[in-house]
């Protein structure tokens, strides 16, 4: 099992990866004792692997279990409004514990539940999708969509404890767990360059991906975001180029109404974009813009964008949740392990870099 401590203080916590966890909830979560439960999760993850969670939770206290709908879409104020009616049904109080079992969507919508029951209670996650448990897992942003735009609603909201067991792959489709291949990828560009390799000589469409080396990518993805976020919790400055590959692809999902792209997949083209428009303004050498590229299509094909009017991504763009004073930062890659920010990016370049990345399908 590796341990990676998220040093924020009183708030701090660790992340615990290792395959069998999901089986072993009683002992990594042994300081929850006594306490009242309530397990989120979807029907799908639900009926592969809720028996072995619910029976470890039960053994640490009461629990009550909350089921959503599977899909981004339902990562919205309606599902939220479902959730907090059951809490509130259920009689949860201020000492209860939020278990986010589940993908991206579970631990987003679940956690931005728990921060506004009674003002704030206490959150676990207990991702199941590679995405989630390199991204959305570690570093407490919750929250859920808006028609507009993705993510807009929201907080920041730390977990008290992250555990990951790679084991629950095993049932993951192979579509999703290219999908967050995508976000180690990024964490990859963002600061280590082995990472950024080991995915770049990875089995094509990751067919054969050994148990060894996804513990490691997972570890070393969380090991980047929680050295991120001690430095900047809340997205001040230096947190914001975690959103590498995100501007393009959030517009991305929003015009297709998040039912086209997988979260991954868009982050995948945003990537291809963010090198294309580094290229562009002479931030990035060709040759490792190509390497990016040929880094994301090795993981694996992506539904196409060639037919998605660019005035309507441009406007998605604009309505960017980072947005400063009418200006929307990029994320650009300078090379692999380091990344500027730049608030100069005009509509001729993301047309540009929306060519680019159509001329890739």
């Amino acid at each position: 099992m590796i341990e990676i401590a998220v040093d924020l203080g009183e708030r701090r916590y660790k992340v615990h990866v290792g395959h069998g966890l999901a089986g072993a909830l009683p002992e990594r979560l042994a300081a929850f004792r006594g306490r009242r439960f309530v397990v989120v999760s979807n029907r799908r993850v639900w009926s592969l692997h809720g028996r072995a969670v619910e029976r470890g939770l039960r053994r640490l206290g009461p629990l009550t279990r909350v089921l959503i709908p599977d899909g981004e879409r339902h990562k919205s104020r309606e599902t939220l409004a479902n959730v907090q009616d059951a809490f509130v049904s259920a009689g949860l109080g201020r000492d209860a514990v939020v278990v986010a079992f589940g993908g991206g969507v579970v631990g987003d919508l679940a956690g931005f539940a728990a921060a506004t029951h009674m003002r704030g209670i206490d959150l676990i996650q207990l991702p199941t999708t590679l995405l989630a448990m390199v991204d959305s897992s570690v570093g407490g942003k919750v929250g859920i969509n808006h028609p507009k735009a993705k993510n807009l609603i929201g907080a920041f909201h730390q977990p008290r404890a992250v555990v990951i067991d790679p084991a629950l792959l095993a049932t993951l489709p192979a579509r999703e767990l290219r999908a967050g291949a995508y976000e180690v990828l990024k964490c990859g560009i963002l600061g280590d360059r082995a990472l950024f390799r080991s995915l770049a000589e990875a089995p094509i469409g990751l067919v054969g991906w050994g148990r060894e080396e996804i513990e490691t990518a997972i570890a070393a993805a969380c090991r980047i975001k929680a050295e991120i976020v001690e430095k900047d919790e809340r997205e001040g400055g230096l947190r914001r180029v975690l959103n590498l590959g995100h501007t393009l692809g959030h517009g991305l999902e929003a015009v297709t109404r998040y039912r086209r792209f997988t979260h991954g997949e868009a982050v995948g083209w945003g990537l291809i974009g963010a090198a294309a428009i580094a290229r562009r303004k002479g931030l990035l050498h060709d040759s490792t813009a190509e390497a990016i590229a040929d880094a994301v299509d090795r993981i694996g094909s992506r539904p196409r964008l060639s037919d998605l009017p660019a005035a309507e991504i441009l406007a998605a763009v604009a309505h960017d949740k980072k947005a400063r004073r009418g200006r929307v930062p990029f994320i650009l890659p300078a090379a692999i392990g380091r990344v500027v920010i730049r608030d100069d990016v005009t509509p001729t370049d993301v047309r540009h870099a929306l060519r680019a990345m159509a001329a890739r399908e």
